[in-house]
């Protein structure tokens, strides 16, 4: 299990969630982009339960391994997330409208 640090509160999943949950959350940051994400959760009186989560460029998580409870797993969210990852690809290099041939301050020994 896993204790995830996320904005001003905490909660806990398994640990495989955990992981998908802080890839998604730095791929989707790394994009410039945010994504609603319901994960399934322990809740305080020990059973599962979700927690809504806005991930996106500003997300600051921690996770944490957390002795106790049985592990949660949740097989069908943790491949849907990934498929999502998956589905923002790689980043790939833009078009650059104007070059540097204009430019006179560049050495072209460095480059």
């Amino acid at each position: 299990m896993k204790r995830i640090h996320y904005a001003s509160g905490t909660l806990v999943t398994g640990d495989r969630i955990a992981d998908v949950l802080v890839r998604y959350a730095a791929v989707l940051a790394q994009r410039g982009i945010a994504a609603e994400v319901n994960a399934p959760v322990i809740v305080a009186d020990g059973s599962t339960g979700s927690a809504l989560l806005l991930l996106g460029p500003a997300s600051q998580m921690l996770a944490e391994d957390t002795p106790g409870a049985s592990e949660l797993e949740d097989p069908d969210f943790v491949a849907e997330t990934e498929r999502s990852i998956t589905a923002l690809g790689t980043p790939r290099a833009g078009f650059v409208k104007a070059g540097t041939e204009d430019t006179e301050a560049i050495d072209l020994d460095y480059l």
